[in-house]
This record gives C-alpha cells, sequence and structure tokens, in this order.
C-alpha cells in the first residue's frame, strides 16, 4: 500500500499528486506545530498543530486513492472512446463509401459488359450469325440497326436485326451473348430527335474499331458526330432517336427503322422552333424534313422533292398573304429553301391571286 501511494505521489496524475502532497504536509506541519507547542510551552503552537492534524485527516478521508485511479480511468476511457468515434465513420461517409463501391461495382460490371461483347462480337463469322438468325426465327425480311442505348436492360452500342410481324418489332440484339425482345407496335407513336447528346469517339463503340466481319458489317450504322463549344471548350456530341420504351438508335440507323415501320410513322421533334406559335405548320414541315436529312434519314434528293410538295401546299393553304410572305421569307432566312424558290412561288401566289379576282 505504502508502494502504491508513493508511486503515486511522484507518478500519478496532478490531481492525485495535490492530494497526496497535501495530506503530506497538512501531517508534517502538525507534527511540527505540537512538537513547537510543547518545547516551548505555547498552547497556540499546539492548538494549530491540532487543526493541521485534523484538516489532514478529514482531507485523507474526504476521497480515496481509488477514487482518484477511478476517475483516471474513466477519464482515460472517455477518450479512448471518443477517438474511437472520432475514427469510426459517420453515417454521412458510410453512405459515400457505399455509393463508390456500388459504383466501382457498376463500372465493374460495365466493363466487363463491354469486354465479353468484344469477345462475342470478334468471334462471330458468317456461318456462326446464320446459325443464330435461324435458331431465334428472324424474319427474311429484316434491317440492321445500332441501338445507342437501352437503360432497361442495360445495353449500350451494341448492333441489332430488326424486323416486324402484325403487331411486334422484334429485335435481335448482339451483345455478350444473341438477345431477342420485342415492342407491341401500338407503343411506338413515333420516334423522337435527342438533340446534342454528350460522346467520345475515341472510346466509343470501341468494338467497332477494329476490323472484324460484324464491325464491317454494321460500320455504316455508326453515329456521325459533331463539333459545338460550350463556354469556349470544344465538345463532341451525337444526335440519336428514341422509340418507346427507351431504345436509343443512332441518327444512321433511323432509316432502316422507317422502312420497318413503314415512313409515315411521325416524326417527333421537342425544340423551340417546334414549339414556337410564329411558324406555321408548313414552315414547320420542312424543318423536320431538314432535321431527318441532317441525320442521314432521308437523302438530300428526298429532302429537294419535299420542297415543292411543301410549297405547293402554302400557295394552297387558307392563309393571308402576309401570313404567305412571311412563311417563304422565314424558309428562305433558315435556310430551307433557295432564293430562287422564294422568287418562283411569290410570283406564282401573285398569278394565283390575280386569276382569283
Amino acid at each position: 500500500m505504502i508502494e502504491k501511494i508513493l508511486n503515486s505521489m511522484f507518478h500519478g496524475n496532478l490531481k492525485t499528486k495535490i492530494f497526496l502532497w497535501s495530506v503530506v504536509l497538512m501531517a508534517v506541519s502538525a507534527l511540527i506545530l505540537l512538537m513547537a507547542g510543547i518545547i516551548l510551552g505555547n498552547v497556540f503552537l499546539g492548538f494549530g498543530g491540532v487543526v493541521a492534524g485534523l484538516a489532514g485527516l478529514i482531507t485523507s478521508q474526504s476521497v480515496s486513492l481509488n477514487d482518484l485511479q477511478r476517475a483516471k480511468k474513466k477519464k482515460k476511457k472517455k477518450k479512448e472512446k471518443d477517438k474511437m468515434q472520432d475514427d469510426m465513420p459517420s453515417d454521412d461517409s458510410e453512405g459515400r463509401e457505399k455509393e463508390t463501391e456500388e459504383a466501382s461495382g457498376e463500372q465493374k460490371s460495365k466493363k466487363e459488359r463491354n469486354r465479353e461483347k468484344a469477345q462475342y462480337l470478334s468471334s462471330l463469322n458468317d456461318k456462326k450469325l446464320k446459325k443464330i438468325m435461324k435458331e431465334h426465327k428472324v424474319n427474311q425480311i429484316h434491317v440492321k440497326v445500332m441501338i445507342d442505348s437501352y437503360p432497361a436492360k442495360n445495353i449500350e452500342q451494341a448492333p441489332a436485326f430488326m424486323w416486324r410481324t402484325d403487331t411486334m418489332l422484334h429485335f435481335m440484339i448482339l451483345t455478350g451473348q444473341a438477345e431477342e425482345f420485342e415492342v407491341p407496335l401500338e407503343d411506338i407513336k413515333g420516334f423522337l430527335l435527342v438533340k446534342n447528346v454528350s460522346a467520345d469517339p475515341d472510346k466509343d463503340y470501341a468494338s467497332f474499331q477494329y476490323s472484324t466481319f460484324i464491325s464491317k458489317m454494321f460500320q455504316p450504322y455508326l453515329p456521325e458526330y459533331f463539333e459545338t463549344t460550350n463556354n469556349g471548350q470544344l465538345e463532341r456530341k451525337k444526335n440519336t432517336f428514341r422509340i418507346e420504351p427507351g431504345i436509343y438508335l443512332t441518327n444512321s440507323s433511323v432509316a432502316n427503322l422507317r422502312k420497318v415501320l413503314l415512313p409515315g410513322v411521325a416524326f417527333l421533334v421537342d425544340d423551340q422552333v417546334i414549339a414556337s406559335t410564329r411558324f406555321n405548320e408548313y414552315f414547320k414541315e420542312l424543318y423536320r424534313s431538314s432535321l431527318l436529312c441532317k441525320n442521314m434519314v432521308i437523302s438530300l434528293e428526298e429532302y429537294r422533292e419535299q420542297i415543292p410538295k411543301t410549297l405547293d401546299a402554302l400557295l394552297d393553304a387558307p392563309i393571308s398573304g402576309t401570313e404567305f410572305v412571311n412563311t417563304i421569307y422565314d424558309l428562305n432566312k433558315y435556310r430551307l429553301i433557295s432564293k430562287n424558290d422564294v422568287v418562283t412561288y411569290t410570283q406564282r401566289y401573285r398569278e394565283l391571286k390575280m386569276s382569283s379576282h
């Protein structure tokens, strides 16, 4: 016990040292004062010694050494607990770490899918492909398309064969294997132009950057890229076309889509020009045709054939002379028709009005 007290006096914490040394000092003071009082015969010194002794006794009994040690241990445990809590991740950090792990897993699975797709596509030849098409009962009247993405099925940048039956539009997609799915024709109300999709031509369609049987077959259906600037930065973009239920086709595939769905299927555009009330339906008709031409859905010759059809309809339209002139000039302003078309149809409109009076 004495050894324990001595050790605490010299190696304990500050509170323990103060407690023990104060008791010792009061005990020593009590002895000195008592001895001095006895030797000198001074009652006051003796009384002071008694008071110092009582103070030391009361102090020593007010708290035990074990209490101080428990307090020390408790404080130490608290520090350890606080440190442990600091080291432990918070709920937010756990959530972020979990999201990072999930994103990493998703990225890994995407890379794995791309690797499997590249291996599968490079392994195909004419004989194997014919066998696969026979197994999936691909209709003899089919077309080739490139699916840019189909998020619902985790399909990206995959070649496909497409055909229709009475009520269904069928796809046989070549990814890591041949997959088939179908879409009810009644669900397809039209095909929607999706403009300015971010692209990376150096990384996109990696499986088609090598000379293989499949890459040569589907090369014509790769997307057409173009450049735009954003805050002075050059960006590469592409346009895609969406059909329900969320299948995105490359622009160069839509001509074949129209062959299967018939040319009369609606072409949908959601932009400021179509939404504007300034332009009438005759202007918008040629505008839509120009977008189809720019996106290689129809040829330049087909677009030129559409111009007189639309302008002839404009001549017969029940609109005012002012609206006719504004429409003709807007069409020329947006380079949808030539200046020669403006002169020709303005003259024809005047002749038509003069003959009607």
